[in-house]
Formats: C-alpha cells, structure tokens, sequence
C-alpha cells in the first residue's frame, strides 16, 4: 500500500514538473512572439503567471503533507506492504 502511495506521488509529482514546464515553455514564446503589447496584455500575462505560482505552491504544499503521512505511517508501525 505504501508502495503505490509513494508511486502515485512521484508520479503526481512528475505530471506538476511537466505542467510547470509546459506553462514556462508557452509564456516564454509568449513573450519571444509579441513586440509591442499594451499594458493590459503584460498586466494579464503577469497575474496569469502569479496565479501559476499559487497554484504551485498549493500543490507542493499537498505533496509535502502527502509525504509527512507516509512518513509517519511508518514510524507507527502501519508501512506494512501488501
């Protein structure tokens, strides 16, 4: 059971690195592919990229607490795999 705890959350984890990744690589060409943007457009692009931050630490926050519980899983005794 803690097996596949530990396999899902590497592989959440995983999935939130290529997330992170994808979202850089599109504001990067974003940025690259306008020249000359209004101030509206900048200002949209910035809390996009703010909310993208939030979102981030959420789900590292998650992930740290996900962990914290397998942790103490073991120390009480109950990491017993099936």
């Amino acid at each position: 059971m803690i097996k596949l705890l530990v396999t899902l959350i590497v592989a959440g984890a995983t999935v939130i690195g290529v997330v992170i990744l994808g979202g850089v690589i599109v504001l990067a060409t974003r940025l690259f592919k306008s020249g000359g943007r209004s101030a509206q457009d900048e200002r949209q692009e910035a809390e996009t990229a703010q909310e993208l931050y939030r979102q981030m630490e959420q789900l590292e926050s998650r992930v740290e607490s996900l962990e914290t519980i397998i942790i103490s899983g073991r120390r009480d005794g109950g990491g017993k795999s099936a």
